[in-house]
């Protein structure tokens, strides 16, 4: 990854004018120019509104970078400043290269031109001559993957298709550095999977990537860094998985708070880690408390040898009215955020749990198999159902493994390896076909434990 800057935003401010009426605005207009006229301080008919204040960062050439917030927070307001379409109150931003940003969806095409021709027009835009988009064109057309529609207008698109065309448009401009601001939630999976292996790509091309997502996992598996706006002030800016950490324990804190001053609670709000739709909206809030790792005699565990025997447990309180029955979640996740296993007690079979107000779950693995590097356990609990996440420990239990270098990849396979050496006693190359074969088979050391 080269040393080179490709974003620098420094002390990055900006300001709202809000008008409680029209009125307002007319006064504004005219007063203040009559009092300056006459010698006299003019008077303020708006509050200030700062959708970023005092930002600052740096982005390396080929590096990503997630950026998340709650809505308002102020990241669709830093994408527009970096991408040039927006200006800054206060402070400055440099880019270094070509911009290529999909920020609103369907902003920058004209809903009457067909994609071809709104193909055509995005791409002059950036500086592209008719011949030099001839012979990009079949290839974004393919990526899009809209078929005849292409010649249609973009009026008639699905979001989807407009996603597909958008996206497709971006990242055939050879962007040095590519904005993405939740586009891609709007697409299907198979296109989803499609945008983040070219994602990859670009990456290892040297594009810097921003991107905006309030999908943990591809926060996690695309960027190396974010940063964490709150209110428009830079809260955070670390590594995607401390930040992603910070901004779930910050959602559930508020989510908290919101839950307390609807029931007019006199008591103080519990902390929960909890990250789901339901719990948010239904007034009740679980906790998940001292998620623990367990080798042998150990608790906390931070290493392991391979093949060790581990439990996991974890305690967890609901606050509130809670009826519905609950299930429980343990994901195992590599230290770069591959996604080893996961389990529930649905997917077990167990039956659906009833809602006790406090209670202690564990969950023991006889054998661990994994090989040498460092891992990560998260657990949560689902509904009854399992079809959403009720509360999600934060921290995860991190860890790492010894296997003594037995193996590669992520998991050490139980096996055996054996050898048959076939003879061909007194019998020429050539008249092997019909002979008598001598086979003398050996175990070979070595193998791994069963």
């Amino acid at each position: 990854m080269s040393s080179e800057i490709a974003i620098k935003v420094e002390n990055l401010s900006k300001c709202y004018h809000i008008y409680a009426t029209p009125r307002d605005r007319l006064k504004q207009f005219i007063f203040p120019r009559l009092r300056r006229f006459v010698g006299e301080a003019g008077q303020q008919y708006f509050k200030e509104f700062w959708a970023l204040k005092d930002v600052s960062f740096e982005i390396k050439k080929g590096e990503s970078m997630g950026i998340l917030g709650r809505n308002g927070s102020g990241k669709s307001t830093l994408l527009q400043i970096i991408a040039g379409t927006l200006t800054p109150t206060a402070g400055t931003v440099e880019t270094f290269g070509r911009i290529s940003a999909l920020l609103e969806l369907g902003s920058g095409f004209n809903p009457e031109f067909s994609g071809k021709d709104n193909i055509y027009l995005s791409i002059a835009l950036q500086g592209f001559g008719s011949d030099q988009i001839d012979k990009k064109y079949e290839d974004i057309a393919a990526f899009a993957d809209i078929g005849e529609f292409i010649e249609q207008p973009v009026k008639i698109y699905s979001s989807g298709m407009y996603a597909r065309l958008a996206f497709s448009a971006a990242i055939h401009v050879e962007p040095d550095v590519l904005i993405v601001d939740e586009i891609l939630a709007v697409g299907d999976v198979p296109f989803q999977q499609k945008c983040i292996k070219k994602l990859y790509q670009m990456m290892d091309d040297g594009v810097s990537i921003l991107l905006v997502s309030h999908d943990a996992y591809q926060i996690r598996s695309i960027c190396r860094k974010a940063l964490l706006l709150q209110e428009g002030r830079l809260r955070m800016f670390e590594s995607s998985e401390k930040v992603m950490d910070e901004y779930i324990a910050y959602c559930s804190a508020a989510g908290s708070k919101a839950r307390a001053e609807k029931a007019e609670s006199s008591d103080p709000a519990p902390h929960p880690s909890n990250i789901g739709g339901n719990a948010a909206s239904s007034g009740f809030a679980i906790v998940i408390k001292n998620p623990t790792l367990i080798a042998g005699n150990v608790r906390h565990a931070t290493e392991i040898n391979s093949c060790d025997p581990v439990c996991i447990e974890f305690d967890y309180e609901i606050h509130g009215t809670y009826s519905d029955t609950i299930s429980f979640v343990v994901n195992l996740y590599r230290e770069d955020n591959t996604y080893v296993f996961g389990t529930t007690t649905r997917m077990q079979g167990l039956a659906e749990f009833s809602p006790e107000s406090e209670a202690h779950v564990s969950v023991y693995f006889p054998s661990l198999p994994l090989v040498s590097g460092k891992y990560k356990w998260r657990v949560a609990v689902n509904d009854g159902r399992g079809m959403s996440i009720l509360a999600e420990a934060v921290p995860v239990c991190h860890f790492s493994v010894n296997d003594d270098f037995r193996a590669v990849g992520i998991v050490d396979i139980p096996h055996t390896w054996s050898r048959e050496v076939i003879s061909y006693a007194n019998v020429s190359r050539t008249q092997r076909a019909g002979s008598t074969i001598t086979k003398t088979s050996e175990r070979l050391p070595g193998q791994s434990i069963l």
